[in-house]
This record gives C-alpha cells, sequence and structure tokens, in this order.
C-alpha cells in the first residue's frame, strides 16, 4: 500500500513538472517521457501484481488455485532462501552443542570410538585419535553445514560464504527494495545477516555485481 501510494504521489509530481517547463528549469529535474511511462505502468500493474503475491483480490476473496501459483511460488522460494540464510546459525547452534556436550562430558566422538574398540589410552595410535577430535572441532562449523544441506537435500559444494542479495531493477525500484531490505536485517546478528545490494541491469548491474554472485 506504501508503495502504490509513493508511485501515485511520484508520478503526479512528476506531471506537473513535464507540464512546465519553467518548472522543469526551476526545479533541475531529470525525469523524462520514458521516465513517467514507467512510473505509469508500474501504477497499472502494482495492485494486479499484489493480488497474485498474496493470493486474494482487493475484496479479500481467495484467487482461484491458477492464480495462486505465483503465490506458493514465492513461498517456496522463500523456504529454500531462509534454509539458505538461516543455515550458519544452526550449525552455530550444533557446534555450541557438541562442544558443551564433549567436553563436560569428556567423550569427543573419536576418542569414545576408541575407547569402545578398547584401545589403551597410552597407546601412541591415542594421539592419533586425539588429533582427529581436534580437527573435528577445528572444522565443526563446516561439518554441521554440510549435515545441514545433505538432510535439506541442498547442494553440498555451495559456497560458504557471507549472504548477499542483489537486487536488479530500475533505480528506482531497486533502490527502495535495497533499503527496505537491509533495514529488515540491520538488527539481526551476524550468524544471520547479509549484505543488500541494488543495480540497473540496463546499466552497471553486470559489471558491478555479477563477480560477487
Amino acid at each position: 500500500a506504501t508503495h502504490q501510494l509513493l508511485t501515485n504521489i511520484f508520478e503526479f509530481i512528476s506531471i506537473v513538472i513535464l507540464s512546465n517547463d519553467k518548472y522543469r528549469e526551476i526545479t533541475g529535474a531529470l525525469i523524462t517521457e520514458r521516465d513517467l511511462q514507467i512510473l505509469e505502468r508500474c501504477n497499472r500493474d502494482t495492485i494486479p501484481a499484489l493480488e497474485s503475491i498474496v493470493g486474494s483480490d482487493i475484496l479479500g476473496l481467495r484467487l482461484s488455485l491458477d492464480d495462486e501459483s505465483v503465490e506458493r511460488e514465492l513461498r517456496a522460494a522463500g523456504d529454500i532462501w531462509s534454509e539458505h540464510i538461516l543455515e550458519n546459525a544452526k550449525a552455530y547452534i550444533m557446534t555450541f552443542l557438541y562442544i558443551f556436550i564433549t567436553v563436560i562430558g569428556g567423550y569427543p566422538i573419536a576418542s569414545s570410538i576408541a575407547k569402545g574398540a578398547n584401545l589403551p589410552a597410552d597407546s601412541g595410535v591415542f594421539y592419533i585419535v586425539r588429533l582427529f577430535d581436534a580437527l573435528i572441532y577445528f572444522y565443526l562449523p563446516q561439518i554441521n553445514i554440510l549435515f545441514i544441506r545433505f538432510f535439506q537435500g541442498r547442494p553440498l559444494r555451495h559456497r560458504m560464504v557471507g549472504r548477499t542479495v542483489v537486487i536488479g531493477d530500475v533505480p528506482w525500484v531497486a533502490q527502495c527494495a535495497e533499503a527496505f531490505l537491509s533495514k529488515i536485517f540491520a538488527c539481526s546478528y551476524s550468524i544471520a545477516g547479509l549484505n543488500v545490494h541494488s543495480a540497473n541491469p540496463s546499466d552497471h548491474l553486470v559489471h558491478r555485481m555479477t563477480h560477487q554472485l
């Protein structure tokens, strides 16, 4: 609703400015007729697009199953996206639990297997076992991420790096979406946060952003 209202206000101001050359000169506006056409298209298409996104029409009635396909696709994409964003937080919790249980209980997994196999604690091989325990502690976050991806059926070889969202659209849409999304995650913990960027696909998106994806 806010987006639609601001679009109408912006379109009205643009029409007023473009209707008089003196207004253009005083404001120094760079708005063109092409920009105004895009605004009008956004104004016409926003309401039907919002209906498809939420799955209900302007009267609150549910859309048909075919018309609800956009909502279902967005929810499915959102589920995948949330799993991707939250995997670091889940791996952090799993790492926390493993360290606390094994350190307090005194039974790291490799050492426990060795003791279960009746390997003498003073044996030289036991140092190798402890080396495996140390390596498990060191690589535990990555190991947990691989476990999470395996059970969720997601690609195991995806990079384990910071999360980045790049929004490609006309400037006023991309910049508004960037500001909105970045503010949502402004107070999130670093393990569940992400970087947000925006760019114009017909201008600088390719050479500024594609190498980061």
